[in-house]
């Protein structure tokens, strides 16, 4: 158990038969505005779209101090009366994956508060991707690409989150998590503008800084969601 600063996601199907997307969306936005109004340690929670099944939902959590502000979170009444609604009108099929890790200090950033990005806008994509190396090769890949996230935040603004942590334990489910591995987090504004950091001539070259010093990150997942303008992505 940590108290340092802790992301979660956690993907659920919907089970069609009895529930839309929408309505779904609608029971989880009131958990949301709770979290918004009632959990000043809970430092992001939105719901998004898997692009390749939408009737896939992940809830992207921060939790500031870890597994003492997700007790808290859990522990809310408005935690119980979600379970207690969505199960009784059996709203949810499955939970598809579940992940959490500790994230990396001064490693990239979690959001940009104020600068006119709204953390609830529909549309914006969120980047997930689980990556595994060894010890020496991950203190190398994490030196290198916070350099490449330091440009980033300065020269991209429609980057809004663009950091990562390491694997608390093993993912339960669906994607190959083992502890120790880094998942990293990428949000844009839209597909264009993650088009634009791919193509970015700094981007184009990190991968070759990284093999030249022998980093070879093997990807061991990697999904992308499109928010839906549900709950919040930080605290303005």
């Amino acid at each position: 158990m940590t108290n340092e600063s802790m992301t979660a996601l956690v993907e659920f199907q919907i089970r069609p038969e009895t529930t839309s997307l929408t309505d779904w969306l609608e029971v989880w936005n009131k958990r949301a505005e709770d979290a918004r109004d009632g959990e000043p340690e809970t430092t992001a929670y939105a719901a998004s779209v898997n692009v390749e099944n939408e009737l896939n939902v992940l809830v992207y959590e921060r939790y500031q101090n870890g597994s003492s502000s997700l007790k808290a979170h859990s522990e809310r009444p408005a935690h119980a009366a979600l379970m207690e609604t969505m199960g009784a009108a059996n709203m949810t099929k499955r939970r598809v994956m579940s992940t959490r890790f500790v994230d990396l200090p001064d490693y990239g950033w979690w959001g940009r508060p104020g600068s006119g990005s709204a953390s609830t806008d529909t549309g914006c994509m969120l980047i997930v991707v689980g990556l595994r190396l060894e010890t020496d090769a991950l203190e190398a890949f994490i030196r290198l690409s916070a350099e490449h996230a330091d440009y980033c935040r300065d020269n991209e603004p429609d980057t809004l989150i663009y950091s990562g942590g390491i694997a608390a334990a093993d993912a339960d489910r669906e994607i190959d998590v083992k502890k120790g591995d880094l998942i990293f987090v990428m949000g844009t504004t839209d597909e264009a503008a993650r088009q634009r950091h791919a193509e970015d001539p700094k981007h184009l070259v990190l991968g070759p800084r990284m093999s030249a010093k022998g980093v070879e990150p093997v990807v061991t997942f990697r999904r992308t969601y499109r928010t839906t303008g549900n709950g919040f992505l930080w605290r303005d």
